[in-house]
């Protein structure tokens, strides 16, 4: 049976593509034109990884995490860096939550992985779903937290 990230075609890394969490290597970052065909010119940054076809379009968040988990400012320098990459539930946008793709920069497993596969990120090769968390945000809610 076909799933919904089957059928739609994207240029770009979709939360989808997240699930479960990748562990990937930048392999460069460039500004391109995001826009859908017949429409105005629309300027992102992308960031593509080692293996992988599709890059990720930069948002305000992902690109501070980016900088805090490898200490870089400039994207020029990014190249190497292993970022962890999860569909987060809880983005919204227009107010409206919609998930979609975050850098995790925590030491622990994001939502939806186990703690052993926490435990081995110190192996984790780039493409796979193997999470290794560096920094210092506090984990998002799960179900579990939610004080009733």
């Amino acid at each position: 049976m076909a799933k919904l990230n089957d059928i739609k075609d994207s240029n770009y890394l979709t939360k989808e593509d997240c699930e479960p969490a990748l562990t990937v290597t930048i392999s460069h970052c460039v500004e391109e034109d995001v826009s859908m065909a017949n429409q105005p010119a629309k300027m992102k940054y992308v960031v593509y990884f080692e293996g992988q076809e599709k890059g990720m379009v930069l948002n305000l968040t992902n690109f501070q995490r980016i900088v805090q988990v490898s200490g870089r400012d400039d994207t020029d320098n990014w190249k190497g860096v292993q970022i962890n990459l999860y569909n987060d539930p809880t983005v919204d946008f227009g107010g409206k939550l919609v998930g979609g793709i975050r850098v995790w920069v925590q030491q622990t497993a994001p939502p939806g992985i186990g703690a052993a596969s926490a435990k081995q990120q110190s192996s984790a090769e780039p493409g796979t779903t193997n999470p290794g968390y560096v920094g210092d945000d506090p984990p998002p809610p799960t179900e579990d937290d939610i004080p009733y």
